[in-house]
């Protein structure tokens, strides 16, 4: 019986050097991903025959997620763009701990930051040359477990996790 993938299976990291070797690390909060690669079509139109053939192939990656505290990665890309840098990226099947990776220009790179919503991260980036494939001997830590209440859980605002209703005029102190 074949067993179909979930999205959560498959992860993206990035390698981020320190100190003279090369960390791999997970983007924390993943919420999607996604690979595609793409090919132009060269036609062929001749007296003896019709048909198309392969042009250029391409390969791009994106990436969305929640910007979490302590997550270097987001800060990485950002540099990396900055500094016209090449990222490689890794794209992790976490059943077998088999991935892929290939060195990748970050083409657009988005954070944003919406009342009443997680500030949110996307990327996008385009690979240069081909991928490789290995396999890890385990899948990079994610996020930790976070000890601030979700104020939507109905948390007691009287651990200051919300600062309740106020009106004009009003004033209040905060610890």
């Amino acid at each position: 019986m074949a067993v179909e993938y979930r999205g959560d299976e498959i992860i993206f990291a990035v390698s981020i050097p320190k100190g003279g070797s090369d960390n791999v690390l997970r983007f924390f909060n993943q919420t999607g991903g996604s690979s595609t690669k793409s090919a132009d079509e060269i036609e062929l139109d001749t007296k003896d025959k019709t048909g198309s053939d392969y042009g250029k192939v391409t390969q791009s990656v994106s990436l969305e997620g929640i910007i979490t505290e302590g997550d270097e990665t987001v800060d990485y890309i950002d540099e990396a763009m900055d500094d016209k840098k090449f990222v490689k990226i890794y794209e992790i099947n976490t059943r077998t701990l088999e991935a892929k990776s290939g060195l990748y220009m970050i083409t657009n790179f988005e954070r944003t930051f919406s009342n009443g919503e997680y500030a949110t991260y996307t990327l996008d980036g385009s690979l240069n040359g081909k991928r490789s494939e290995e396999t890890l001997t385990e899948v990079p830590e994610g996020a930790p477990e976070s000890d601030i209440e979700d104020p939507s859980d109905g948390g007691d605002e009287s651990e200051g996790q919300s600062i309740g209703e106020a009106s004009i005029g009003d004033t209040f102190k905060v610890d």
